[in-house]
Formats: C-alpha cells, sequence, structure tokens
C-alpha cells in the first residue's frame, strides 16, 4: 500500500502520525513549524484521524522487571467457542492484546499484572475459566527488549526527526523521584489517560473533578517520572506493512544478548522479550508482505547461526492492542479498556 491511492490517509497525516510516535503530547504550536503547518490545521487533522480510528493515542505503565509483569498466553478454544472466547477477554483490563493467528493456537494474547502472584492468579483463574476455553500455554517475558511504543513510520526526514526529538526533550525534562500510579492521587489520571493519552489537564479535571491547576501539577509530574508510556497508534493495514509475524526462537542463554542487538536495529521489529522456557526469544514484526516476512525469516537464520526458529505465527487479525479494541480492518472502534493492573 502506498499513502495516498489505497486509504484516506495522506502523505501529510503520516508525518503527523510519525511525529506523535516521536512525541505523543507534543503541542501543536511545537509540531507547527517542524510539519509546516498552521497549529489549527494539525488540531484538525489529528482529530479527523482519531475520530475516525485511523490513529490514537494509548498509555500504559511501564514495563519492567520492577513494575508490569508481562506474558505471552497462547488460547486454544473448543469446536465453535472461539468467538465467545474473545469477546469475554474484550473488557478483561490485563488482557493489553488480543490476536487471532494462523496455525499452533486460536488466540494470542498480551497480558500484564502488577506481580508474579496476580500474574499466576489471572492465567489459571481468569482466563483458564473462561467458557470455552480448551487450554492455555503460557510463556512469562523475563525482559522486554523492545515493545510497539518504539516502531515508527517513516514519514518524516532526519532534520524532521531531530527536531521533534529536541522538542520531547525540552518537554519531557526527567523528574526525580517515582509517582504512585495506583495511589489514589495519580490512580484516577492514569485511567483517564489510558483511554486517551493527550489528554489535557482541564480534560482530565473535569473528567476527575479536581481543580485545573492541581492536575496540571499532577499531569507534570506523571509525564515528567517516565512511569508511563504514550504511543501513538495507526491502523496496521493502512501502512506499508500490513502482516504481522511472530516468530518464536530457541537460542543459547549465552547468545540472547548478541541476539538482541542485532534485531533491534531492523525497523520492521515491534516487540523483542526474552521469555522462559525452551522458546526464550520472542519477534513480532510488522512486513510488506508474505513474502517479505519468508525473506526476513531467511536473514534472521543467517544472522543468528545459533538460533532455531521453533514456530513461526501469523496474524490474521487483531481485535485489542493495548486495550484499545479494534474493527476488523485495524481501525480503533472508540472503545477502550485501560490497561492499567491492580
Amino acid at each position: 500500500m502506498d499513502g495516498t491511492d489505497r486509504h484516506p490517509l495522506s502523505e501529510d497525516d503520516f508525518a503527523l502520525v510519525h511525529a506523535l510516535q516521536l512525541h505523543p503530547r507534543a503541542s501543536w504550536a511545537g509540531l507547527g513549524p517542524v510539519l509546516d503547518a498552521a497549529p489549527v490545521t494539525l488540531a484538525r487533522r489529528w482529530a479527523r484521524l482519531q475520530g475516525s480510528g485511523h490513529a490514537w493515542i494509548s498509555c500504559y505503565p511501564v514495563v519492567g522487571e520492577d513494575a508490569m509483569q508481562v506474558a505471552l498466553v497462547e488460547v486454544d478454544c473448543a469446536p465453535g467457542r472461539l468467538a465467545g472466547v474473545a469477546a469475554a477477554l474484550d473488557s478483561e483490563p490485563s488482557v493489553m492484546t488480543i490476536e487471532y493467528a494462523a496455525r499452533g493456537r486460536d488466540l494470542l494474547l498480551t497480558v500484564n499484572a502488577a506481580s508474579f502472584t496476580e500474574l499466576s492468579g489471572l492465567v489459571l483463574d481468569r482466563i483458564g475459566r473462561v467458557a470455552g476455553v480448551a487450554s492455555v500455554r503460557t510463556h512469562l517475558a523475563s525482559r522486554v527488549h523492545r515493545e510497539g511504543s518504539r516502531w515508527r513510520l517513516d514519514a518524516l526526514d532526519a532534520r524532521q526527526v531531530a527536531a521533534v526529538r529536541a522538542l520531547r526533550r525540552a518537554d519531557t525534562t526527567p523528574q526525580a523521584g517515582g509517582v504512585d500510579l495506583r495511589g489514589p492521587v495519580y490512580a484516577p489520571l492514569v485511567r483517564e489517560l489510558c483511554a486517551d493519552g493527550r489528554e489535557s489537564a482541564a480534560e482530565l479535571a473535569a473528567r476527575v473533578g479536581r481543580p485545573a491547576s492541581t492536575v496540571r501539577r499532577q499531569l507534570s509530574a506523571l509525564v515528567r517520572s517516565r512511569a508511563l508510556v504514550f504511543r501513538c497508534e495507526v491502523a496496521q493495514l493502512l501502512t506499508r506493512w500490513p502482516i504481522c509475524v511472530t516468530w518464536w526462537i530457541r537460542l543459547p542463554t549465552a547468545a540472547v544478548e548478541a541476539a538482541v542487538r542485532r534485531v533491534r536495529t531492523d525497523p520492521r521489529v515491534r516487540l523483542c522479550l526474552s521469555l522462559t522456557g525452551p522458546e526464550n526469544l520472542l519477534l513480532t514484526a510488522w512486513t510488506h508482505s508474505l513474502g517479505e516476512l519468508v525473506g526476513m525469516q531467511s536473514a534472521l537464520e543467517r544472522s543468528l547461526p545459533q538460533a532455531q526458529i521453533v514456530d513461526t505465527s501469523v496474524i490474521l487479525r487483531t481485535r485489542k492492542r493495548m486495550g484499545w479494541l479494534l474493527h476488523p480492518d485495524g481501525r480503533a472502534t472508540g472503545t477502550c479498556v485501560p490497561v492499567f493492573p491492580g
């Protein structure tokens, strides 16, 4: 797909999305000179993209060993129960992503929890007991090397990318000390931001019933704490990379770090996890075509001679991504189940 004649997104739309991938909460005034557009034009353009579900901004707590616990869960369903199982999982906040897989499993879930104990309860007591679930297989993530917030379109030139990154550095100077995302002060704000990562202090204040000046300080502390990930998404089928694939890879433990360094340089890679178990590295990538997928797999095998690609799973459709429910064509429905464990 090219950005001009197969779908309603223009090159200017892609440039705006790319800029917001780099700095999701950038002001329209700040982006105006970079994108050579008036702030009011950018605001209208974003409102159109967001309203149509072609692009949106999600927000969720940072994942990591001392933050959210993450796992990949393969789900097999009883005959005729796939649709019901998927619908039941839609409203589960700890199920961040739901994907229909081409082979080996009916559904592939990305799940999170605030602790290992809660993660165990999620898989065993909630997912495992959904009516129609025949079996589950859980792969615990021991380390997140790369995730979807780092994936980029290629709509901006190097000068524009540098300008937006400079704008982000100026806007989000890190703040010493953490914030309690689950405490009474910040939890209501985080839940609102999960549904719209660009909400202003005034909009948040109206939703949570606090003075705007108070929320402005609290929002600044949240953003500067780097405890939240703000992520600009785009409907995948409208990009030049409509095919999503996940590879399950087995490597000697000592070779994992070098492998990660190699694969992180490929801009098509959206997710890279170290897993417990024999398949100890997982990669998810977006590719232009099935042919490119095969070529990328061959390149992986050449560049990682110690690796064994145990399984390849092409995603047929994404039903939910980081809390947002999606239409079959990949557009956001406007319904978000906040990704906020605990």
